[in-house]
């Protein structure tokens, strides 16, 4: 079965997914309560001088964050079903643990790690895939948006 989920995808631990494919995903800051917040965008100087443009999964896996102990990150999850072109958007916030008692109170999905590190990161989103799928798409997303805050809710 041809996969629709980025090469970015071989850095994980573990096995993917069978039928759940994690297509792409966004990052952008949680409020302003880490130390090391996540650089968003281009500065117009470095668009007219032609920096090479990253995605947000090059971003993700190029980014050493000053305190790998203190990030706050929501991160947008596009999630498809087999080769099924259509694809559907999840969000969770990923927070490391120092950070827990600092943050606002909120509704929503967490996630909280004791120190960012992509590859982890990133592992622990497929697993949570891999438990949340099921034989169909509509049995696997009651399951999905169970662990995380679904487009249509």
């Amino acid at each position: 079965m041809a996969r629709k989920d980025g090469g970015w995808l071989e850095i994980a631990k573990g096995p993917l997914p069978q039928r759940l494919s994690l297509r792409s995903i966004a990052a952008s800051n949680l409020d302003n309560v880490a130390e090391s917040g996540l650089r968003e965008g281009y500065s117009q100087e470095e668009i007219e001088a032609g920096v090479a443009m990253l995605d947000s999964v090059d971003i993700l896996q190029q980014w050493k964050p000053v305190n790998p102990r203190s990030v706050a990150l929501t991160l947008n999850l596009t999630i498809g079903w087999d080769d099924t072109v259509g694809a559907d958007d999840f969000s969770v916030h990923f927070v490391t643990n120092d950070l827990r008692p600092h943050l606002p109170r909120r509704s929503g999905t967490w996630l909280f790690v004791d120190v960012f590190d992509w590859r982890d990161v990133l592992s622990s989103i497929l697993d949570i895939l891999r438990k949340c799928e099921r034989s169909t798409w509509d049995e696997s997303l009651v399951e999905l948006k169970k662990r995380f805050d679904w487009e249509y809710a």
